[in-house]
């Protein structure tokens, strides 16, 4: 991974210092669809898809980040 300028952000191998969780949040374009959901150890959870990628941040923004919405933090 070195090797191919990956950086260590984007991948673990366990055992890995690094390693962080195992559950993540996504955004993707699947097929023709846009598709947000919950990835953990490998299965997709509570996916919704969307015709637009405008709809799909939308929609992200509200399920996932809604205090980004309203400019608080």
């Amino acid at each position: 991974m070195d090797n191919s300028n990956i950086g260590k952000i984007n991948y673990s191998i366990y055992p890995d210092k690094n390693f962080r969780i195992e559950t993540v949040i996504f955004i993707r374009k699947q097929a023709n669809k846009w598709e947000i959901g919950v990835k953990d150890k490998g299965a997709d959870y509570d996916v919704t898809q969307f015709d637009t990628e405008a709809e799909a941040c939308q929609a992200f923004l509200e399920r996932y980040y809604p205090e980004g919405l309203n400019g608080e933090k």
